[in-house]
């Protein structure tokens, strides 16, 4: 039985099997996509407290996000897109290691997590269901089960016309 998401599909988690994954997030997912903007941004400076949190559970304690870091746009316009895109795969025991680490420090934070994780208790449980759709990948086609993350940020909500004049 499919049910309607009553959410926007922003962020695709794929998998190079021959079936799909049975599991889905409960919720919209865009919070992992987010959280994995910033805390790329992170490398480069970002500010925001979740790149903030990110570099906090990178440095101090000591959390691979590497895995986090590998996603791409869907929409390709460019050869440059294509190969972005292809080279976004990765092995889905890595992810699910690294978002459920990510996930075990945001339910039991530290006094650096604890101020952030307020507002954004909904990344957990969205990391949880990512680290099970990984898992069932690993169970169903071995330790060489890879994932694919990417995201379509094209608007696809509807929208009332802006009155005349603005």
């Amino acid at each position: 039985m499919t049910t309607e998401k009553s959410w926007p599909n922003r962020f695709f988690v794929e998998f190079d099997l021959d079936e799909a994954c049975p599991l889905d997030f409960s919720d919209d997912p865009a919070i992992v996509l987010f959280f994995i903007s910033w805390a790329y941004s992170a490398e480069m400076g970002g500010s925001h407290e979740l790149a903030q949190a990110a570099s906090h559970l990178r440095r101090q304690l000591k959390v691979d996000l590497r895995p986090i870091y590998k996603y791409a746009d869907r929409n390709v316009e460019t050869p440059q897109d294509r190969m972005e895109l292809e080279q976004s795969w990765q092995p889905a025991s890595a992810l699910a290691e690294c978002v459920r680490a990510i996930a075990d420090h945001w339910e039991h934070p530290d006094a650096a997590l604890t101020p952030i994780v307020v507002g954004y208790e909904h990344l957990a449980p969205r990391l949880r269901e990512l680290a099970a759709m990984c898992d069932w990948a690993v169970t169903s086609a071995g330790p060489e089960a890879r994932v694919r993350m990417s995201f379509d940020l094209e608007n696809t909500e509807q929208h009332s016309p802006r009155p005349p004049g603005y």
